[in-house]
C-alpha cells in the first residue's frame, strides 16, 4: 500500500497518466455491461457505443505508453543529476551507437596503449586490445605469490581503459602505494580471479565484467613468452627487463628481437578479431617489447597480413632510451615493415607539434629527445604519414591527446581518403612502381647471368681447341723424326 501511495506524491509525473488510464478502464466495462443489458440497439446506438469503445482502447494504450515514457525521463534525469557526466541522449542512443561503431584491433602496451582506448571507446564498443604479456615482467609480478605464472602485464591498465563503471572503482586496478613496496591492487585482484576461476583468460573475462569493459581484451599468448634481442656488438639478451638495461649498459642498439621459444600458441580470439576488423592500429608503445613483439608469431603476422582492414602505425611522441634513442620517424616504420612486410602499413599517425626543452625537463622526460619526421627516408613509399599537434601532459609524462587521435583513427576507418590524398590509388601507383624496378632488375640479371654463360662456354670452346694444336705440332715433330730416321738408314745402306 506504501508503494501505491508513493506513484500519487507530487512529481512523479505518472498521476495523470493513471487516471486516464482509469477512466479508460471504467468507460470500456460501462460499455460492455451497457451492450449486455441492451436488447434493441439503434444505428445511432452502435455508433455511439463504438466510439465509446475505441476511445477507450486508445486511453488504456496511450495513457500507459505515455506513463512508461515519462517514468524513464525522470529516472534518467535523476542519474544525471548524481552523476553530471552522463547525459540523457547518451544514455538513450549511446549504447546502440556504439555497438555498431567500426572493429578496431589495438596492438601495443605501456601508458600509450590505454590512453588511446579511452578515446576509442566514446566512438565503439567493438575494441580489441592485443597486450604481449611477458613471463619475466618482473616490474608487474605480484609481490605477494611466491608461484611463477604468466603475468598481467598492461592487461589491468587496458581494463581500467575500457571500464564504464564509476571512475573511482576502476582506479583500484592502477592503485598502488606510494612506498612502491607492495603489489599494485590491480595485481592482487587478477592472480585472486586466476586462482578462483582456474586460468589467466577466465580471471581476465571475470575482471572485464566486474568493471563492465566495454570491448575485449587478450594476450596474445597465455603460454611463457620470453623475449630476447640481438645487439649490434652480437650480445644476445634474454628476458624484456633485461633488454633495456643492457642497451643502456653497453650503449649499442637493437639489431633483432626474436622468441625463446618459437612454438607458442596464440590466443584464437585474437586472430578472429584480426579478421574481422575494420582496422588495426599498432602502436603508440614500446617498439620492440609492446608491438614489434607481437609481430614475432606467424599467425599474428599473416593473418594482419591477409586483412582487408587498414593498418595504422601510431608514433610515440618521445623516443624510449634503452630502446629507441635518437630514432626518426621513418626508422620505426622500416622497423615495423621488416617485422610486418613490406607495404603492409597504410597510414602512419605522428606528432608535430613543438616540445621544449622546458617541457621534457619538467615532466621526467630527460634523456628522451622528440621523434622526428624524416619522409624522405620512409622506404614505403605509399604510407599515408598523417601529422597533427597531439602533445597533453600528464603525471611526470608527455601523452597523446585521446580524443583527437581517436577522432582521427574512426575517420580512417569509413574512408578512403585524407584531405585530396587517395591512399588506395596511391598505394597502387607506388606498387605497379616498385613492380616495374623489380621487373626491370630481374631482366638485367638474367641479361648478365645469359653474357656469363656464354662466355663461360666460349673460354671453354677455346680450352678445348688449344690441346688439339699441341697434338698436331707433336704428330708434325714425331713424323719429321721418323723420316730422319728413314734417312739415316738409308744414307747407312748406300754406304755399304
Amino acid at each position: 500500500m506504501r508503494d501505491l501511495i508513493e506513484w500519487l506524491k507530487p512529481g512523479s509525473r505518472v498521476k495523470r497518466y493513471i487516471f486516464t488510464l482509469l477512466i479508460s478502464v471504467l468507460l470500456l466495462i460501462f460499455c460492455g455491461i451497457s451492450l449486455g443489458r441492451t436488447s434493441d440497439l439503434t444505428p445511432t446506438m452502435l455508433i455511439a457505443y463504438v466510439l465509446l469503445i475505441t476511445l477507450s482502447i486508445f486511453g488504456i494504450v496511450f495513457s500507459f505508453i505515455l506513463a512508461q515514457r515519462n517514468i524513464l525521463l525522470v529516472s534518467l534525469k535523476n542519474i544525471s543529476r548524481r552523476n553530471k557526466n552522463i547525459r540523457i541522449r547518451q544514455l538513450l542512443y549511446g549504447d546502440p551507437k556504439l555497438k555498431k561503431g567500426p572493429r578496431v584491433v589495438v596492438i601495443g602496451g605501456g601508458s600509450g596503449l590505454p590512453n588511446l582506448l579511452k578515446g576509442l571507446k566514446e566512438y565503439t564498443s567493438n575494441i580489441t586490445a592485443v597486450v604481449n604479456v611477458s613471463a619475466d615482467d618482473y616490474t608487474l609480478t605480484s609481490a605477494m605469490s611466491k608461484e611463477e605464472r604468466v603475468t598481467p602485464g598492461d592487461i589491468r591498465k587496458c581494463v581500467s581503459a575500457l571500464s564504464t563503471s564509476e571512475s573511482d572503482f576502476s582506479k583500484l586496478l592502477t592503485y598502488k602505494s606510494d612506498d612502491g613496496q607492495g603489489a599494485s591492487i590491480g595485481n592482487l585482484i587478477i592472480n585472486a580471479l586466476t586462482n578462483i576461476t582456474g586460468s589467466f583468460p577466465k580471471a581476465i573475462d571475470k575482471l572485464s565484467d566486474i568493471f563492465q569493459v566495454q570491448g575485449d581484451i587478450y594476450p596474445v599468448t597465455t603460454e611463457d613468452l620470453i623475449l630476447c634481442a640481438g645487439l649490434e656488438n652480437g650480445e644476445v639478451v634474454v628476458g624484456k627487463e633485461n633488454i633495456s638495461e643492457r642497451v643502456r649498459e653497453t650503449r649499442t642498439s637493437i639489431k633483432q628481437i626474436f622468441l625463446k621459444d618459437g612454438s607458442l600458441k596464440v590466443v584464437p580470439e585474437v586472430i578472429d578479431a584480426i579478421k574481422k576488423a575494420n582496422i588495426i592500429v599498432l602502436g603508440p608503445g614500446s617498439l620492440y617489447t609492446s608491438i614489434c613483439s607481437n609481430l614475432l608469431f606467424d599467425e599474428v603476422n599473416k593473418a594482419i597480413v591477409k586483412s582487408k582492414a587498414k593498418k595504422v602505425y601510431v608514433a610515440n611522441i618521445m623516443n624510449q632510451p634503452g630502446q629507441t634513442e635518437g630514432y626518426t620517424l621513418a626508422r620505426y616504420i622500416n622497423e615495423i615493415e621488416r617485422y610486418l612486410g613490406k607495404h603492409v602499413l597504410d597510414y602512419a599517425i605522428v606528432n608535430n607539434g613543438e616540445i621544449t626543452s622546458e617541457m621534457i625537463k619538467d615532466f621526467n622526460q630527460e634523456g628522451s629527445t622528440s621523434v622526428k619526421i624524416d619522409l624522405e627516408n620512409i622506404q614505403n613509399r605509399a604510407i599515408c604519414v598523417i601529422q597533427e599537434d597531439f602533445v597533453l601532459t600528464a603525471k611526470n609524462a608527455l601523452i597523446h591527446d585521446s580524443d583527437r587521435l581517436a577522432e582521427i583513427i574512426m575517420t580512417l576507418s569509413l574512408t578512403k581518403s585524407i584531405g585530396d590524398l587517395n591512399i588506395v590509388s596511391m598505394k597502387r601507383k607506388h606498387m605497379k612502381k616498385e613492380q616495374m624496378l623489380t621487373n626491370k632488375r630481374v631482366i638485367k640479371t638474367k641479361i648478365q647471368e645469359y653474357k656469363r654463360k656464354k662466355a663461360q662456354k666460349k673460354a671453354e670452346k677455346l680450352k678445348n681447341v688449344t690441346p688439339k694444336k699441341n697434338k698436331k705440332e707433336k704428330e708434325i715433330k714425331a713424323s719429321e723424326k721418323t723420316q730422319a730416321t728413314i734417312n739415316k738408314l738409308k744414307d747407312e745402306i748406300s754406304k755399304e
